[in-house]
């Protein structure tokens, strides 16, 4: 172990010693990814170079030229870098696998799988500084607040300039954020525009059902978790339940049945919660609930928790074909 810190360091050293003065900047000479859309490299072409940004945990970030090795240390990011057309060459995963099954199995990403080859970093509740540098990004990403970020930050810098975002910002606002980075802010427009449009459409179509619906994760198989907040279920025209309440809240069988909701939908790993409801179908409550009864218990894909762009515009889609 204590070589492996010996090895790291004297890596980490090197390398900011080779860098730009500050450790914090850093000019972006790779190629474009073979992944990344060409098409839609206009904007980062015109943006003004170089920028300063002012990030989510109030650091002034330098970054000299438009980078083109972007690290992520939570999948949370994936969608947002393939959706502007430039995908990670790198991402840590979430708080529950990694960033390569995310990619293997997000219905979110599904249209992405074929077009790039992102870097496993391992979990993302312990970042792994050794492959992070393997990686050679020109800039790293990820949220004010990660875990255990604060004892690694400065060694982050020395890699590449670290960017922080704010996790509680709305999709349309990280949206934004993470096009500044890359300077595809025109890219961004269209990606919230096109996204905006879509829940638009479900909203016409689920406003106009007089139909609760009761979202929830499943905390590993084990409880009822709230999923969705109230401007979550407001943007599509959800109806929640009357006892129902958002922001992750735990409820049980008897809370749940007490709600009766018209249609429940677990927005989880499909095998957990589908073992999750083999667990209740002993129980006469969770038989006698409305929408168990009517087959009104639905299924939707974890990756839409991430509530991104991409999760958005999957989540309109699904939303506005229920109930048409």
């Amino acid at each position: 172990m204590k070589k492996t810190i010996k090895v790291l360091g004297t890596l980490l050293l090197t390398l900011a010693m080779a860098s730009a003065c500050s450790p914090r900047t850093r000019d972006s000479s790779s190629s474009i990814p073979e992944s990344a859309d060409p098409g839609q490299t206009d904007a980062s072409q015109a943006a003004p170079w170089p920028r300063i940004l002012t990030d989510a945990g109030n650091h002034s970030v330098q970054l000299n030229s438009p980078p083109l090795r972007i690290a992520i240390l939570h999948t949370n990011y994936l969608e947002y870098f393939f959706a502007l057309g430039m995908p990670p060459i790198a991402s840590a995963g979430a708080s529950v696998g990694t960033a390569q099954q995310a990619l293997e199995t997000y219905e979110t990403l599904a249209p992405y799988r074929d077009r790039a080859q992102v870097i496993d970093l391992g979990s993302s509740r312990e970042i792994n500084l050794e492959a992070v540098l393997e990686a050679k990004p020109d800039v790293i990403v990820t949220f004010a607040g990660h875990g255990g970020l604060d004892g690694i930050y400065a060694q982050l810098n020395q890699i590449a300039p670290v960017v922080l975002l704010n996790f509680a910002d709305s999709w349309q606002k990280q949206t934004r954020d993470c096009a500044k980075i890359i300077g595809k802010e025109e890219v961004a427009e269209q990606i919230i525009e096109e996204t905006e449009r879509a829940i638009a459409a479900a909203y016409k179509v689920v406003s106009l059902q007089n139909k609760t619906v009761a979202l929830f994760r499943t905390n590993g198989g084990k409880a009822f978790v709230g999923r969705g907040n109230e401007s979550y279920y407001k943007s599509f025209g959800l109806q929640a339940p009357k006892t129902y309440t958002y922001d992750y809240a735990r409820f049980s069988l008897e809370a749940v049945a007490q709600m009766n909701p018209d249609y429940l939908i677990f927005q989880d790993y499909k095998k957990t919660s589908q073992g999750f409801v083999k667990t209740l179908e002993a129980s006469f409550v969770w038989l006698n609930l409305a929408c168990v009864k009517n087959e009104k218990v639905l299924y939707f894909d974890d990756s839409l928790n991430t509530f991104g762009p991409l999760a958005m515009r999957l989540a309109a889609k699904k939303f506005e074909q229920l109930f048409q």
